[in-house]
């Protein structure tokens, strides 16, 4: 998630599962709910843009000191995630109007993301609170010290139907994912 947005572009695209908008700041709790459940789905990032309306037309955020917006976006969010995020948030100016972006990807080895407490999934345009039982499943796909495979490098693309390499540290006998190219393996989902 690196690079300049091309706001105008995900503007035109709409709203979906990894984009939300959010006319306002006064929206920020929903706004940040919706990110927590695109870090939690499959694809594992998402944008939210404050300032767009729900059709797409950009309306901005409220006028104001937009660099303390942002250290209250910053603030609030490092306080409210479990585990932590590390969020790219930019104000970026689209026809006079300043638009706030929020953009965030989920780590691989973090399994999901809560927001308040909640743990939350994104299903198309749809946010919603993940039950105890989706976040079971979700962690037995994501957990690789409980996954059984199959498995695939990040780097070179093998398979492994399992893994059976095991290295001894000094905290004791764990389960190593390294591949002989010099990736990691993770579980194919």
């Amino acid at each position: 998630m690196s690079g300049p947005l091309d706001i105008t572009g995900l503007i035109a695209t709409g709203e979906s599962q990894t984009i939300e908008f959010k006319k306002s700041l006064s929206e920020q709790k929903e706004g940040l709910q919706a990110l927590c459940g695109m870090l939690n789905s499959d694809a594992g990032q998402g944008i939210v843009l404050f300032g767009v309306a729900p059709d797409g037309s950009s309306c901005g955020v409220e006028p104001g000191n937009l660099d303390k917006a942002q250290r209250s976006l910053s603030q609030h969010i490092g306080q409210k995630f479990d585990p932590p995020i590390t969020p790219v948030i930019e104000v970026i100016t689209v026809k006079n109007v300043s638009i706030i972006a929020i953009r965030a990807s989920r780590a691989r080895a973090v399994i999901h993301h809560e927001y308040d407490g909640r743990a939350y999934i994104r299903i198309g345009t749809e946010t919603r609170v993940l039950s105890v039982a989706e976040k079971d499943i979700i962690r037995k796909c994501r957990d690789r010290d409980s996954h059984n495979g199959p498995w695939k490098c990040d780097r070179c693309g093998s398979w492994a139907g399992m893994l059976a390499s095991v290295e001894f540290t000094a905290n004791g006998p764990r389960k190593t994912y390294r591949c002989s190219c010099g990736g990691e393996f993770w579980p194919a989902l």
